[in-house]
């Protein structure tokens, strides 16, 4: 697989599948984001939208420089087919190869994940990279509509370059986001996860089913002064045993950003 993508600013992805002759397409917002991505893999039509879809889910739309959106999102993936293997000519799809499909599917999911990633990373005036996941929810989309409003924060995002482990901040994202099922904030937690990279993998926990936990300035300062880190929040199951996670990607709200946007002329 290879892909171009290019965007910066303007970066809170939502985009939907196309329009097909049964219907319209799904509702969505858009932002300034164009990805081509090209793979000779043998797969069917609408096993490579399907594909896509849901790559794009945890990926492009997982997503935000400052929740912001604009009018041209797109992200295309082309198939050629070359890839046949000549022993076995039939095509990837998910009705008569589910294996071969859930293969190509995750091996999709996880190139564009990476790709966005790389958005994010050239954010305009981040300094930081923060991964947000969010675990134990009822469903996955619960658990993406928090980390969604959690990543889009400006309170969050201005804290993130402050290097303050505001848990506060986050909880009350948390709280705001309508969810399927009411959330317990006493079985809420919270913690700041260091990168894979870092000396010191211990993560730090401020927050603990729903009470504060006394945090050690100096361990939050050593993480949140890392480029990179992650915000973990435990929804405790959601109150009905829930599983579920999603994950997020976002940065920071510097003052080179508010330069940018205000320096802008239209």
């Amino acid at each position: 697989m290879g892909d171009p993508a290019s965007s910066a600013g303007l970066v809170h992805s939502s985009a939907v599948a196309p329009a097909t002759p049964s219907g319209p397409p799904a509702a969505g917002l858009h932002a300034t984001l164009l990805g081509l991505i090209l793979t000779d893999a043998p797969v069917s039509p609408r096993s490579l939208q399907s594909a896509l879809t849901y790559a794009v889910e945890r990926s492009f739309n997982s997503i935000s420089i400052d929740g912001d959106m604009s009018t041209n999102d797109t992200i295309i993936v082309l198939a050629n087919g070359a890839g046949h293997d000549g022993s076995n000519p039939a095509e990837i799809d998910e009705s008569t190869d589910p294996q071969a499909y859930i293969a190509f599917r995750d091996h999709l999911t996880a190139f564009s994940i990476d790709l966005a990633k790389l958005v994010v990373r050239d954010g305009e005036g981040a300094t930081k990279f923060v991964g947000v996941c969010v675990e134990n929810a009822a469903s996955y989309a619960d658990a993406h509509r928090v980390a969604s409003t959690i990543s889009t924060s400006a309170l969050v995002k201005t804290a993130l370059y402050g290097e303050d482990a505001n848990w506060g901040r986050i909880l009350s994202s948390t709280g705001s986001t309508p969810l399927s099922t009411p959330l317990d904030p006493n079985l809420v937690s919270v913690a700041f996860i260091p990168s894979s990279t870092s000396s010191n993998p211990t993560p730090l926990v401020v927050l603990k089913d729903g009470e504060p936990v006394g945090v050690d300035e100096a361990r939050a300062s050593e993480i949140l002064g890392e480029e990179d880190f992650e915000i973990r929040v435990d929804l405790g199951g959601q109150g009905v045993g829930g599983t579920e996670e999603a994950r997020y990607w976002t940065c920071d709200f510097s003052y080179e950003y508010v330069q940018i946007n205000g320096d802008y002329r239209s």
